[in-house]
């Protein structure tokens, strides 16, 4: 399971035992963080890997970059659990909340590399597994309390879902999703959610937009 606890969260001064409270705009240096930090360098590595095969035609780059995405989302014993239940919790008040689907943006990246290799360095059987696992989680993204509720969310975290729910769908064809997502930028982010000048408001009028 992937885990993270959110960043504006701290232990309480009047209850240094109870839930912690928090703090907008003030990152606990202390929270765990080591599973957002593995998702971002596979976001860095795994895209750079492919993007030196397609340059260069070495084909150790492009092994390297798929031996990456065995190791998260394929191999039964390492592979990461198609769900973020327990995403940025809060100590003391919840295991996991809707806010955390903003960790996955980074998997942008690596699903948009892997349509590179699924047709030329996986096997059939390892793309099919690929695909099942972006399945999953598209499906968890789309049908979770925690998935709607970002879905729905006011500010840039809506957008994050969008950008995410489109890009594993179009890896794995799902293209009645992506028609989906695309009303409901057009329809409802573009004109609920951004400024005239390209902003977004309710993002800025935190305290760290």
């Amino acid at each position: 399971d992937f885990f993270s606890q959110a960043d504006y969260f701290w232990p309480n001064p009047k209850d240094p035992n109870g839930p912690y409270i928090s703090r907008d705009g003030q990152s606990n240096p202390n929270n765990f963080n080591e599973h957002r930090k593995a998702m971002i360098a596979l976001s860095v590595e795994m895209p750079a890997l492919t993007a030196a095969w397609l340059l260069t035609g070495d084909r150790r780059y492009g092994q390297h970059a798929c031996a990456h995405l065995r190791a998260w989302f394929i191999t039964p014993a390492t592979r990461m659990n198609p769900n973020l239940e327990f995403s940025q919790g809060v100590h003391g008040a919840s295991t996991g909340r809707s806010y955390g689907i903003i960790d996955t943006l980074h998997l942008v990246e690596v699903a948009r590399a892997a349509s590179f290799l699924t047709s030329t360095l996986l096997t059939p059987q390892e793309t099919a597994a690929l695909d099942d696992w972006f399945r999953s989680y598209l499906n968890w993204l789309k049908t979770s309390d925690k998935g709607r509720k970002e879905r729905d969310s006011l500010n840039n975290h809506a957008m994050c879902w969008a950008l995410q729910a489109s890009e594993f769908a179009r890896l794995i064809g799902d293209n009645a999703t992506r028609q989906q997502v695309h009303r409901q930028y057009t329809d409802i982010l573009l004109p609920n959610q951004l400024g005239i000048d390209g902003s977004f408001p309710k993002e800025l009028a935190r305290t760290k937009p």
